[in-house]
């Protein structure tokens, strides 16, 4: 097989597209339950399509994931399957361009499509990265940047446009996944230090990646919700604290083999690799985005293990190197079979629990306690996401950590002011009162408390 992928053939890509899809039957067949982060995509792209974000929905998505939210909902609905199969599609097309990424910047002395092979196998050691997850989307606008870091690198003349798609694609990253942010304070020491980068390009860099800022803050500014927006997305942000919805022990199991993988290449290449000075330059800033990705995964907001997309064009770049290196073909053949296996056996037993050191448990929404509400739009005062599996979102407030001191707090005028904007625009037909805060809010609202009948924890509309 290794032979067969290091034949400079684009049609080489066609074969990779079936292995992806053969290896992920397992998971497209027997469809997981959705996570929480995809019960929240769901549940956010139904609402955001009429709804301005961090007004009318209370909630610290970053912007341009809410819109594609959106659009999600709008083309495939609730359809779990046909969300996977559109991740399969988008894997498949960040291990082509990575591969070309490698091949338009002589990265190896051969052109090969190895470095494809390996992405697309790493893209499977865990299940939940064949979802449509923010790192998928945001690590694809990252590899469009690698691909300017290259070509800055090598260059090294004024080629404006280069350094400001860079920024703008660091951008867009952030917009999605705003700890991303971390990639442009890399990509500056990265340029200072392999391409000499003028301040000028730095400076121009930074515009790039605040164009896209910009707009959004233009936009909310226009309609007079730029107090929402710096509240609710840069402030929510900024201060959010990272939580372990997997423990490093489990993520440890899961990434075994290509941690084995990566130790050996690394071995192996400091002893036997000729660099060229420009390969030598790809290999350090790779190995640097790498520290990056390290960086990231501590100030991510919640680590599991599609949290690690960071890390696959490194990885793969290297075991890639290390494969080509062997002089003897069984041998390399064998590796790459051995790590073929691994991943796979390492994903399907974690996912079957035959390995008990993973446990995906934190990933998912606990069962809700109020099954017998279906249908229906439902406004939640406290958290318990899987009440969404079969209802929708009813009123603004869908993060409860940013919406409880308007409930806490209902003696502030602008607090009852949001409340009552929220039951009026798209009132809830059922509240759900875990915390007791409802009644006080109510009391406050007259013509909005006629309209409900309490019983237990529940509010029904009349």
């Amino acid at each position: 097989m290794l032979r067969y992928f290091r034949i400079n053939d684009p049609y080489r890509l066609i074969t990779i597209l079936l292995l992806l899809a053969l290896a992920s039957l397992p998971v497209l067949i027997d469809l997981p339950a959705p996570t929480t982060q995809e019960l929240k995509d769901l549940v956010l792209g139904e609402r955001v399509g009429n709804k301005i974000m961090y007004v009318d929905i209370i909630d610290r998505t970053p912007p341009l994931l809410a819109v594609i939210d959106g659009f999600m909902n709008f083309f495939l609905g609730r359809s779990i399957l046909a969300r996977h199969i559109l991740a399969l599609i988008i894997l498949f097309f960040q291990a082509s361009y990575f591969a070309i990424l490698l091949i338009n910047n002589k990265a190896y002395a051969e052109n090969t499509y190895v470095p494809s092979l390996l992405f697309a196998f790493l893209s499977l050691f865990s299940f939940d990265l064949i979802a449509l997850t923010p790192e998928l989307m945001a690590s694809t606008l990252l590899l469009l940047a690698l691909n300017n870091i290259f070509k800055e690198i090598e260059f090294r003349i004024d080629r404006d446009s280069v350094v400001l798609n860079l920024g703008i694609f660091l951008g867009l990253a952030s917009l999605i996944i705003f700890s991303y942010t971390i990639f442009l304070i890399g990509t500056i020491l990265v340029l200072i230090v392999y391409a000499g980068t003028t301040p000028r390009k730095i400076l121009l860099l930074l515009m790039g990646y605040g164009l896209p800022h910009g707009i959004v803050l233009t936009l909310y500014y226009f309609y007079g919700h730029s107090h929402d927006l710096l509240t609710n997305f840069y402030g929510a942000n900024l201060t959010q604290g990272s939580v372990n919805l997997m423990s490093f022990k489990s993520l440890m199991y899961l990434g075994a083999v290509p941690a084995v993988y990566f130790v050996i290449s690394l071995f192996m290449l400091t002893r036997e690799a000729r660099f060229t000075r420009y390969q030598s330059q790809i290999f350090q800033v790779l190995f640097l985005w790498l520290f990056l990705a390290m960086i990231e995964l501590v100030v991510t907001p919640k680590v599991t293990p599609h949290s690690l997309m960071t890390f696959l064009p490194p990885i793969a770049y290297l075991i890639s190197h290390y494969l080509l290196l062997i002089r003897r073909k069984w041998i390399a053949e064998f590796m790459l079979w051995m790590f073929i296996s691994g991943i796979l056996v390492v994903q399907l037993g974690s996912r079957q629990n035959w390995i008990t050191n993973v446990d995906y448990r934190a990933l998912f929404p606990q069962a809700s306690r109020y099954e017998e509400i279906k249908d229906k739009r439902v406004m939640i005062i406290g958290e318990d996401w899987a009440i969404y599996k079969s209802n929708s979102l009813g009123g603004s407030f869908l993060d409860w950590e940013l919406s409880r001191s308007y409930f806490e707090q209902p003696e502030y005028y602008e607090n009852l002011v949001k409340i009552n904007d929220a039951f009026v625009e798209d009132p809830p037909e059922v509240i759900i009162d875990e915390l007791n805060l409802v009644d006080p809010v109510l009391s406050r609202i007259p013509a909005v408390k006629s309209r409900y009948s309490r019983s237990g924890v529940f509010y029904f509309r009349n």
